[in-house]
């Protein structure tokens, strides 16, 4: 029996008809692309006018009629949602006829940035979600049924046993092999290695840091695998990480993207030029400071419309040579947490750092795993390595270097055993204690 009809029975979502549907918007033209949004806009304006609270104020406070929603710019009549508005005024949030929304599940986002949000989603949404994730599968080359090997950061505290039993389920019926990117030991490597080696895997999915991590530790073994493709996520995929998993796993690299509270949002095509908006699920906004403005088109439960999630990415100006027609994201930049404070006041990007680290081969010449570096004053950094000590040539390099950039500044260094993920699994590489 196909994976998705197995998944959607256990969960009563309905991802492949959202798949089915996908793979024909897919070549939608501009004009189809923006019609099949209105559609979607139009019945969740309405939704929100007679039914949350949150917005039936917002709108007869603005002058927003659902009965006037003739093109999706008009999105823009809505105010820009906050996180933290939407903490202050949660109760608000909750439709008045939840009862009638099928499968609402409340859950966490991740509080990468520190603030915590509980959020709603359905089972609509979340088989609109899965059904683009499916689609994603055919834009790597990954069949039904294909075995994945999914190396991410294991859960801390265990789920219930009913929980335990459905994810088992799940992997089975997904043909899924978890490892824990939190385990270190050499015997799990050899596991994950035998794996690759025995089991026919066609896909390996893993945040950048964490596979790179372990892409390095095989390497140095002189280990090679074959693969179809790798996917990541959560976190910037860099050029450097994309041509060690070429080296070691000898396959591509797509990339996706996505955040807590509205699920995924963009994936890369087979040409790597980008990633695709999933834009029959989001109308997605950039303003002039490049922050992402997201409105989920599938969310009843909790509508998020025009909703900055603290995110910055480039569109790119072209159409993608693959021929869909949807919005490309050229690259995402980040956090807005992912940024240090340069001495005039200026924003300065995690990525120099690490740019920095392989221009001038420190990374490689000293078997870089990690680093993490730490601002708590715009006169001072703590620079967290793990990798083999660093020279004092080395340290002396790197603090000319960060200094010619960001002005005179103090550059301590601690060479660590491990860096620690933050709270949400994530690796983070800069920490900026000024924002």
């Amino acid at each position: 029996m196909d994976a998705m009809i197995i998944t959607d029975l256990l969960t009563g979502r309905n991802i492949r008809g959202y798949y089915k549907e996908y793979n024909k918007t897919q070549w939608f033209s501009r004009d189809e692309i923006e019609n099949y949004q209105l559609n979607k806009l139009k019945l969740l304006i309405k939704h929100c006018y007679c039914n949350v609270p949150y917005y039936t104020k917002i709108m007869k406070d603005g002058g927003i009629d659902p009965n006037n929603v003739r093109d999706i710019a008009y999105v823009k009549q809505f105010p820009i949602l906050s996180k933290e508005i939407i903490k202050d005024n949660y109760d608000l949030f909750t439709p008045i006829n939840s009862n009638n929304i099928r499968g609402m599940k409340t859950s966490q986002t991740s509080g990468t940035t520190g603030s915590i949000l509980f959020k709603r989603n359905d089972a609509n949404t979340r088989s609109s979600v899965w059904g683009s994730y499916r689609r994603f599968y055919d834009w790597m080359g990954i069949s039904p049924g294909g075995k994945v090997l999914s190396y991410w950061g294991g859960h801390v505290i265990n789920h219930s046993y009913v929980d335990s039993v459905k994810k088992l389920i799940a992997n089975y019926a997904q043909n899924n092999i978890g490892f824990d990117a939190y385990d270190p030991r050499d015997t799990v490597i050899e596991k994950i290695a035998k794996t690759l080696s025995k089991q026919n895997v066609q896909l390996i999915r893993s945040y950048p840091q964490a596979l790179y991590g372990l892409a390095l530790k095989l390497k140095e073994k002189g280990w090679t695998f074959r693969v179809k493709a790798i996917l990541t996520t959560s976190e910037p995929l860099m050029p450097q990480q994309r041509s060690l998993f070429k080296e070691v796993f000898g396959a591509d690299t797509f990339d996706q993207y996505g955040c807590g509270e509205i699920g995924a949002i963009a994936y890369e095509c087979p040409v790597h030029n980008g990633l695709h908006v999933t834009e029959e699920r989001v109308l997605v906004e950039v303003n002039s400071e490049r922050n992402l403005i997201i409105t989920d088109l599938d969310n009843f439960s909790m509508p998020f419309i025009r909703y900055w999630n603290a995110d910055e990415a480039e569109v790119s100006d072209l159409e993608c040579s693959c021929g869909r027609k949807s919005k490309v994201l050229k690259s995402i930049l980040g956090r807005t947490c992912d940024y240090l404070i340069v001495r005039d006041g200026q924003r300065l990007h995690w990525g120099f750092f690490l740019h920095l680290l392989f221009d001038t081969n420190i990374a490689v010449n000293r078997n870089f795993v990690k680093f993490q570096v730490v601002q708590d004053s715009r006169e001072s950094l703590l620079f967290r390595t793990v990798s083999d000590p660093l020279s004092e040539d080395d340290k002396k390099l790197l603090t000319q270097k960060i200094s010619e950039r960001m002005g005179e500044m103090k550059v301590s260094f601690i060479l660590e055993q491990d860096i620690e993920n933050s709270k949400s699994g994530k690796y983070r590489p800069v920490i900026n204690k000024l924002l």
